[in-house]
């Protein structure tokens, strides 16, 4: 006869779990849910209860606030217009929760409450009385991150230095820099990035950011060339969370130097050799400077692989330097649906329109580019649109529409980071001054593909690989039947 012991000790010898594991397991999960139904019921019944906050604690290692930020953000637990509801206090303590989280100088905030051992004179016996425990983990202070990637004859080098909370304010400066080659041994591309950010008078819900930036990159889709942009960028910009369903705003001020620099072109860049007049007529540097306003609301449950929600952005530029006096809009809009748990469907939409303003002629770096694995899939990347020469020229207005059915692969979970993609595409690009029909042409005969695949949904951005098949198509534009694949944070 075997006794529990002796079960016990052949299921910790062999590594196994046990019946008596199994039902231990279901045990646990049945309290956890009696528990939480009890608390639920606890609070809805007391849920107009009323509540005096006679305290409110913040506790935390190594905190390094000033006071005046970290009132700022108890500010819905410290200012209070006499007694609560329990219902009101606990949503109180979750929005001073979500300001510490907008700041994005914490790692981790939680929330504990107690109940004072003493009531205050003049308290009714049914108020309660409660002390609020904030705990906060500040994001570390400095970091820095190092690497290179190397293959296929090219490399690159990068450097991220972080330096939070300088102040003790959420105060964030970052320098980011990327030194990669097309190939080893020839010219580099650079990208240097100096970004300084704060809240405004500490509040978690707008924050000023500048911006000091430089870059070049060589350009193979059109005629060859180097694009350089230095320049600064100051942000006024809004942060509410989505389930605040509210509307976000950004104002930035933009003022830089582009050069675009004609090179000869290496073997394999797309066979371009030859020069595009466009391109030629806007080589050197042209200065810019623009006022730029959006907004937007987003719902969506995550923004690189959204299942459900939705996301509407605006944008309107102003740029009014003579040399480059333009407005530009776009618009955007994006609706996904959870069909059930192994099926999921994303709708998009995007609109663009660019208007050269007292006879100043756009820059080639303003137009819209369309096509490309992030774009109108099944097209090279800026396949679709004006030709000069058979080169790009890009375009000054742009529409483009996607709808994509993503499906669990069968023997994953329905969890799983990877899913099965079905997806259909159309747009067009245009110029409105060589256009018979005007603006009416940019939704009429659209370029259209489809296409199925499989899609990796990772944290820092999402990576598709396709199959595409072109279904109309027009005469120049470039084609990339079969094979595609994709890596970006944005897709149609």
């Amino acid at each position: 006869m075997t006794n529990h012991s002796d079960r016990f000790m052949e299921t910790f010898a062999s590594g196994k779990p046990s019946k008596l594991d199994d039902l231990e397991v279901k045990r646990q999960q049945v309290i956890l849910e009696y528990n939480q139904n009890m608390l639920n019921e606890l609070l809805r019944e007391n849920s107009l209860r009323p509540v005096k906050v006679s305290q409110v604690n913040v506790l935390g290692d190594n905190l390094q606030f000033r006071d005046r930020f970290l009132a700022r953000q108890l500010q819905p637990l410290l200012k209070n217009p006499g007694l609560l509801t329990l219902k009101s206090f606990l949503q109180k303590v979750d929005t001073t929760a979500y300001n510490f989280t907008k700041t994005t100088a914490v790692e981790q905030v939680t929330s504990k409450i107690d109940s004072t051992a003493l009531k205050s004179p003049g308290s009714s016996l049914d108020t309660l009385e409660l002390v609020a425990n904030v705990k906060i983990k500040p994001v570390k202070k400095l970091f820095m991150k190092i690497g290179t990637n190397v293959g296929n004859g090219e490399g690159d080098g990068y450097l991220s230095l972080q330096w939070r909370n300088i102040f003790g304010g959420a105060e964030t400066l970052t320098f980011d820099t990327n030194m990669a080659s097309n190939q080893i041994g020839t010219r580099n591309r650079s990208q240097y990035l100096l970004d300084y950010s704060m809240p405004i008078l500490n509040s978690p819900d707008h924050k000023i950011g500048i911006l000091l930036y430089h870059s070049s990159r060589f350009i193979d889709y059109t005629t060859y060339h180097e694009q350089i942009v230095s320049g600064v960028t100051t942000k006024l910009s809004t942060s509410y969370l989505p389930f605040e369903n509210r509307f976000n705003q950004e104002l930035t001020f933009e003022n830089l130097i582009r050069t675009m620099s004609l090179e000869p072109s290496p073997n394999g860049y797309r066979n371009n050799s030859l020069i595009n007049d466009y391109f030629l007529f806007n080589a050197g540097e042209s200065p810019k400077s623009s006022v730029v306003y959006s907004v937007s609301h987003d719902t969506r449950d995550q923004p690189i692989f959204p299942t459900s929600g939705h996301l509407f952005k605006s944008t309107i530029e102003y740029s009014f330097l003579p040399a480059s006096t333009f407005l530009k809009t776009t618009l955007q809009l994006l609706q996904a649906f959870k069909i059930s748990n192994s099926l999921s469907l994303s709708m998009t939409m995007k609109l663009g329109f660019i208007k050269g303003l007292n006879n100043a002629l756009i820059h080639p770096m303003d137009k819209f580019q369309s096509g490309g694995p992030n774009d109108i899939r099944g097209f090279w990347t800026s396949g679709i649109g004006p030709k000069q020469m058979g080169l790009s020229i890009g375009g000054d207005a742009s529409s483009s529409y996607g709808l994509s059915l993503f499906q669990r692969i069968p023997f994953l979970s329905s969890d799983s980071n990877f899913k099965l993609h079905y997806f259909l595409n159309s747009g067009r690009l245009i110029n409105l001054d060589t256009s018979r029909t005007g603006l009416f042409s940019l939704f009429n005969q659209l370029n259209t593909t489809a296409g199925f695949g499989i899609v990796y949904a990772h944290p820092a951005a999402r990576f598709e690989f396709n199959f595409t098949l072109p279904i109309a198509i027009h005469n120049g534009d470039e084609v990339r039947k079969g094979i595609q694949y994709g890596i970006g944070l944005s897709f149609l």
